[in-house]
């Protein structure tokens, strides 16, 4: 009789395993569902110009996302990559002026900056054992008075035409920055999957004392990590800003808990070691579908934010559920 009923037990847990999806082909299910709904509430929801917009929203939050997605691969968070949108922004629109003449420098000092504030991120973690929260949090202040002082409060200067086309232009239909969006997702994913750096991304995240009894220089590794989250956030920056087409002290906000979001919303686990580059650009085009679905209800800005907390609550939960 025992073991009939555990037998029964057995039979009962199968149909739930075969069931079973993984969270970065739940999230584009999820993408799938909210057009639906967008649909059925409003046929104008799915105009393709107003489709296109999303996507280019979506683009650039993808590229900040997949370098948020390595850091928390290996237990960390990054809360300073929104500033280093920011403060690439003002920089690039006040020493170009709307000239291209020095495009190519100021491009480089931009993604010095980015570098330069993940190296610091990596070693705060990682030499002086300041938690990501608190470490990453303090870079977002220090940043932000860097760009307030730089810009005396008024950031002046505008983006050149090359740079514009980057941020608002068009090949055909499709706006440019979806390709950066895609090129750098591609990127994420071809790292993740084929590279050393990649492995021990997952390696580091899931044991770091094991990795590094395995030979694996853990502290490299994380460094890098933030390296690669900042340098992306760089790179989003100067898309923005040629989006924008100027200074802006306000256009990196939000950016950093959004792509938290994003790649948590996609699979990535906060405790490190879980996560897919897919599914990070999974979560940042259900949350620009999600904004955007919202703004299209007329619902205010403090309601789209309890949503996107909500929304971030539930993954969270949804993840820890999951592991246990």
């Amino acid at each position: 009789m025992a073991t009939t009923m555990v037998d029964a037990k057995e039979q009962a847990r199968k149909p739930e395993q075969r069931i079973r999806i993984s969270p970065s082909a739940a999230i584009w299910l999820a993408v799938a569902g909210v057009l639906l709904l967008a649909r059925v509430i409003s046929a104008g929801f799915w105009d393709m110009a107003h489709l296109l917009n999303v996507t280019r929203q979506a683009s650039s939050l993808a590229i900040a996302t997949v370098g948020q997605t390595f850091v928390i691969l290996t237990g960390g968070l990054d809360l300073s990559n929104g500033m280093v949108i920011t403060l690439v922004d003002v920089v690039a629109a006040t020493i170009l002026d709307g000239k291209d003449d020095l495009l190519v420098p100021v491009i480089f000092l931009c993604l010095s900056i980015g570098v330069l504030v993940g190296l610091v991120n990596g070693l705060l973690v990682t030499k002086l054992k300041v938690p990501p929260l608190v470490g990453t949090l303090g870079m977002f202040g220090i940043l932000k008075g860097i760009a307030y002082v730089y810009t005396g409060g008024s950031p002046k200067g505008y983006i050149p035409p090359s740079l514009t086309f980057v941020g608002s232009g068009f090949v055909g239909p499709i706006p440019t920055q979806v390709f950066f969006g895609v090129g750098f997702t591609i990127l994420g994913i071809i790292v993740l999957r084929k590279t050393s750096f990649g492995r021990y991304l997952y390696a580091v995240g899931g044991n770091p004392t094991a990795s590094r009894l395995s030979g694996v220089r853990t502290d490299r590794v994380i460094t890098m990590a933030y390296v690669s989250s900042s340098l992306l956030a760089a790179i989003a920056g100067l898309v923005l800003a040629g989006y924008i087409g100027v200074g802006s002290l306000s256009l990196g906000d939000g950016y950093n808990l959004n792509s938290i979001s994003a790649a948590v919303v996609g699979g990535t686990a906060f405790s490190g070691g879980v996560g897919t580059i897919v599914g990070s650009a999974g979560g940042s085009l259900f949350l620009a579908l999600v904004i955007s679905l919202l703004r299209f209800l007329g619902l205010p800005y403090s309601n789209q934010l309890m949503v996107q907390g909500a929304i971030l609550a539930l993954a969270t939960y949804a993840h820890a559920r999951a592991q246990r």
